[in-house]
């Protein structure tokens, strides 16, 4: 048996070095198509908005001298510019008494691009400097609203300013000329490149953001991620409608693993018990290594019945892979429900903590266990 584990068969270091799956919990983490940005973040944005309408005013009525338009009479592009402000000072509200709103993001973006392509619609000069505002409504929503929005509003915009440049150039008014081709092939070109700049910089940070909240041995997530995660679920649970789950998870005979067969062993334990939770926890869920061989579980909307039979799922497989491997251990389980058993995370784990404690120290080790249960807690077969 000890030769067994002195040395890992060929078949363990192939399933090690398999593909994990997701963790389940990733699926909380993921961002949002439109990345919150904070308060200071979009009263930036939106007084730019207001200086480019300004600078726009400017423009059309003094920096021209001559203006022409089959589209805009200069009194029309100048109501609309008022209109397009008094717009934005709505939203400017809007977002200072609820700072996360996608629909808000793109609908303000949308009407970004629209104003862009009418101001450019109507610009008399040959070559439409007002163009270049395209690469503002680009970055100015791409770096404050993630990856996704960047490419969303990029699209949106070349798309824009190809079928207004055909308008342009196909009403007889305005003649194509080569300053204008290169002038809208370089800001495409800023703005492709700028992509791919943002779009390494968003994937180091997410490498990062994960490795921080992770726990490296397990793929779970480490204590500090699950405070985090705990705080929010929980809190959305004091409703006795909305209830969640919490189990507490603790090995049996894990230290006389380690003291038998090494750590290296002890480590294969606490990996096929972090791949057996990550396999039987829905995507709404998430598991965390809470300490060295204790996990934490929380399951939002699932019932106590439902949390039973995960918990015997995870303690059969657990049980098959370490019979398979010669292995002496088991998993004993406390199961609480928020808010029953507490309406916070302390309370819960307390009360949770207490069952399991009672079931490790009784004769029934790898039992399951309820936060109110009087009963000797049930012993698998």
């Amino acid at each position: 048996m000890e030769n067994k584990h002195q040395s890992i068969s060929p078949e363990r270091r192939k399933e090690d070095k398999r593909v994990e799956p997701v963790h389940p919990a990733d699926t909380v983490e993921l961002k949002p198509r439109w990345i919150p940005a904070s308060w200071e973040e979009q009263r930036i944005q939106y007084i730019t908005r207001f200086v480019f309408v300004a600078l726009g005013l400017i423009y059309f009525n003094y920096v021209i001298d001559d203006y022409r338009s089959p589209w805009f009479s200069l009194t029309g592009i100048s109501i609309y510019m008022i209109i397009y402000t008094i717009w934005n000072a709505a939203w400017f509200v809007a977002a200072w008494k609820k700072n996360y709103s996608a629909f808000r993001y793109r609908l303000v973006m949308w009407a970004d691009v629209l104003s862009v392509s009418v101001f450019v619609l109507n610009d008399p000069f040959v070559v439409p400097l007002s163009s270049m505002v395209y690469i503002v409504v680009v970055l100015g929503n791409g770096m404050r609203y993630g990856m996704r929005a960047f490419a969303e509003t990029l699209t949106i915009s070349i798309i824009a300013t190809v079928f207004v440049l055909s308008l342009r150039y196909t009403d007889g008014v305005h003649s194509l000329s080569a300053g204008t081709i290169f002038l809208n092939l370089f800001a495409v070109i800023i703005l492709g490149y700028a992509y791919l700049l943002m779009s390494r910089i968003d994937a180091n940070r997410n490498r990062l953001e994960r490795r921080s909240k992770h726990d490296a041995l397990t793929g779970l997530l480490n204590r500090r991620a699950l405070m985090d995660h705990a705080m929010s679920y929980l809190c959305q649970s004091t409703d006795h409608n909305c209830r969640t789950i919490l189990m507490f998870a603790d090995l049996d005979q894990f230290k006389q693993i380690n003291d038998q067969f090494g750590h290296a062993t002890g480590d294969q334990v606490l990996k096929a018990v972090g791949l057996i939770i990550r396999n039987n926890i829905r995507q709404t869920d998430f598991a965390a290594r809470y300490g060295g061989d204790e996990f934490v579980l929380i399951l939002p909307g699932m019932t106590i019945a439902e949390a039973k039979q995960a918990a015997e799922r995870i303690q059969e497989q657990l049980g098959d892979w370490a019979k398979k491997e010669s292995l002496d251990v088991s998993i004993t389980i406390g199961i609480g429900e928020s808010p029953t058993h507490g309406t916070d995370f302390a309370s819960l784990l307390h009360n949770v903590d207490k069952a399991l404690y009672s079931s490790k120290h009784s004769e029934c080790k790898g039992g399951i266990s309820l936060a109110t249960d009087t009963e000797a807690p049930r012993q698998n077969s």
